[in-house]
């Protein structure tokens, strides 16, 4: 975790950290070194919901780190980048959309897929960012959403 003093807060979304201020700090983009699987990190509060997300995402080649809760999401970031997030929109803590957002705008070209029961109209407003898979979900429908979101070129999914 980051010391209070190295980062910088955001006051409108508590736990979510801007870049760490040191050299260490995670780079814009997700680095990879060839042999390293990719890294994903699921942001879900349904236990089971994020186990299948996980499991799903491990068969597709991914190291995969999940949190239920935003905070936990913000202290993931701090330390490693992934190379996808997959987030649920209705937490107990938070929108997920609106912290997906945030987070590629102080690190863009991260690719996203939104999982969610949220409203249709809702669903509609992160179809800009990302894939969307609504609730209940297909395994086959999030398998493709997961390959569209991290082939699609980097600066697609950057926010305008």
């Amino acid at each position: 975790m980051v010391a209070d003093d190295e980062a910088t807060q955001d006051p409108a979304v508590p736990g979510i950290e801007g870049p760490p201020a040191s050299d260490a700090a995670p780079t814009l983009e997700p680095q990879r070194s060839e042999d390293e699987p990719l890294r994903a990190y699921v942001l879900e509060d349904d236990p089971d919901i994020a186990a299948l997300e996980a499991d799903i995402l491990r068969e597709l080649g991914f190291n995969v780190v999940s949190c239920a809760r935003i905070v936990d999401l913000g202290d993931l970031m701090a330390v490693a980048l992934p190379h996808l997030l997959v987030v649920d929109v209705m937490l107990p803590d938070g929108d997920g959309g609106d912290i997906a957002e945030l987070l590629r705008e102080t690190w863009p070209g991260i690719p996203a897929v939104f999982v969610s029961a949220a409203s249709r109209n809702r669903l509609s407003e992160l179809a800009p960012l990302g894939p969307v898979v609504a609730k209940p979900f297909d395994i086959d429908r999030f398998r493709e959403a997961v390959l569209t979101a991290v082939e699609a070129p980097a600066d697609r999914w950057r926010i305008r």
